[in-house]
């Protein structure tokens, strides 16, 4: 079912993220102070981000560390294990590699709060980063 309205927010209070929002003007995922309140799909296990007439799916990529990249990807759904809804925290749920996780991590690269899906305790290293979760607004 097609949401409008409500962004998805960092939900990490005493860090100077709280409250942003999750971006979809690149095909990295990034928090910015106002961010995407278009119409969000919470369909088949996925995150999709509907802009004209084409969602732009949420993904976890695959990496060695704990922190895995995410993308948006153009009418590509390939992570099937999301569970989020308005008023909800966004979850990754279980895969072969890692474990069921509300928890991101979000650090500051190249001038972007990039985010990342955290399963473990890894950070990179030489940026400033912090663990939040992700909610989905109600207004």
């Amino acid at each position: 079912m097609a949401r409008t309205g409500p962004p998805i927010v960092a939900d990490s209070p005493s860090t100077p993220i709280h409250g942003f929002q999750l971006s979809v003007d690149t095909s990295t995922p990034t928090l910015v102070k106002k961010g995407f309140t278009g119409g969000y799909d919470f369909i088949s296990g996925g995150v999709g981000a509907w802009r004209g007439c084409h969602d732009y799916w949420l993904n976890i990529g695959t990496s060695p560390h704990s922190y895995k990249p995410l993308t948006w990807d153009f009418d590509n759904q390939l992570t099937t294990t999301w569970t989020a809804d308005i008023g909800t925290l966004v979850h990754a749920g279980a895969t072969a590699d890692y474990l069921a996780t509300a928890t991101f991590l979000t650090c500051k690269q190249g001038g972007s709060w990039v985010v990342y899906i955290q399963t473990g305790f890894d950070v990179p290293s030489g940026v400033t980063c912090y663990i939040t979760q992700l909610r989905v607004a109600t207004e």
